[in-house]
């Protein structure tokens, strides 16, 4: 059919089609993750002023990851510390292992 490029899935392995596709996305689902919950427990604190909200919100929505991060790990006050830890901790751990393969596979 001329004009249409096939791509050669019988030559790309398995783990580097899965790890590239997920070493892509994964900073996505994170941010899609941390964001939300460090957003909703900035909504549920009691004990912040509105000043420090909104300057949280600000860090949170305008550096992304990072900002998400230092929230669940620092300040973070409603989540369960479990949950709290499984998802901070276990996103860094996959996008770790995702990047390691990735810099080995080259």
């Amino acid at each position: 059919m001329p004009g249409v490029t096939f791509f050669p899935l019988s030559d790309v392995p398995f783990l580097s089609l899965f790890f590239n596709f997920y070493g892509y996305y994964l900073p996505i689902f994170l941010y899609a993750a941390w964001t939300p919950l460090a957003l909703y427990d900035i909504g549920e604190s009691k004990y912040s002023s509105n000043a420090s909200k909104i300057i949280w919100s600000l860090i949170i929505l305008l550096i992304p990851l990072i900002g998400a991060f230092i929230y669940h790990v620092f300040i973070a006050q409603t989540l369960n510390v479990v949950v709290r830890a499984t998802m901070v901790f276990g996103g860094i751990a996959a996008f770790l292992i995702v990047f390691l393969y990735l810099a080995l596979a080259l």
